[in-house]
């Protein structure tokens, strides 16, 4: 908990506090999908994305009285080489190297993935925004970045083993969904950066992360 609270709040606020006073006009905030549970204008999934919008709610204070202007990308699930995360890709990854059983849900939950080079390209296209729209001192606009596309878990591991050539030995059903587990990707009633669009098909993604998995000296 302290960790979260510390870099999400604390360390947030007291970086933006010394933006502002160092004359700093505007920020390109991280958000997540994860402060939108089911599709709510905000319900937290977990504790990390209550501090992601804890922080929004903080930096409101210095839209307002400091006219910062302040843009929030709400990212959902990201991947690509490098990504020293223990999340699902690089887990399966693993899996399909040593042949590893995995205990999983269902499987029937959706995922959304966006490739961490249309990740990149959403920021710098985000740093754009500032240049080309007039916003007003008190908007603080949020904008998703996803490829609006997504695949059940079950799918996603077809693909995986297609794109690869490697069996996954996951067991499915094996474990129990996670409390507020997140079946259908968030899409809201917000729009995509506008500017911007994923360029990194998922066939191809895999296929750079399992070869990054096999050359890891390799940059892709």
């Amino acid at each position: 908990m302290l960790p979260l609270l510390t870099s999400n709040v604390l360390f947030a606020t007291r970086l933006l506090d010394a933006a502002v006073r160092s004359g700093v006009q505007w920020v390109v905030n991280t958000g997540t999908a994860w402060q939108h549970y089911e599709g709510r204008e905000y319900s937290p999934v977990n504790l990390y994305a209550a501090t992601k919008q804890a922080f929004e709610a903080l930096a409101q204070y210095y839209v307002e009285a400091y006219g910062l202007r302040f843009l929030t990308l709400a990212l959902g699930d990201t991947y690509g080489p490098g990504d020293t995360r223990s999340k699902l890709l690089n887990l399966w990854s693993r899996i399909a190297k040593t042949g590893t059983p995995l205990d999983m849900s269902a499987g029937l939950q959706k995922i959304d993935l966006v490739y961490i080079t249309d990740v990149v390209e959403a920021f710098k296209c985000a740093v754009e925004q500032f240049q080309l729209v007039n916003w007003t001192e008190e908007t603080m606009p949020t904008f998703r970045v996803s490829t609006g596309e997504s695949l059940s878990l079950r799918e996603l591991a077809t693909v995986f083993e297609e794109v690869t050539g490697a069996a996954l030995p996951i067991r499915w059903g094996t474990r129990p969904q996670r409390l507020r587990e997140v079946m259908i990707p968030w899409e809201g009633a917000l729009p995509v950066l506008p500017g911007w669009q994923p360029k990194v098909p998922l066939r191809m993604g895999l296929a750079r992360l399992w070869e990054s998995t096999q050359n890891p000296i390799k940059e892709l």
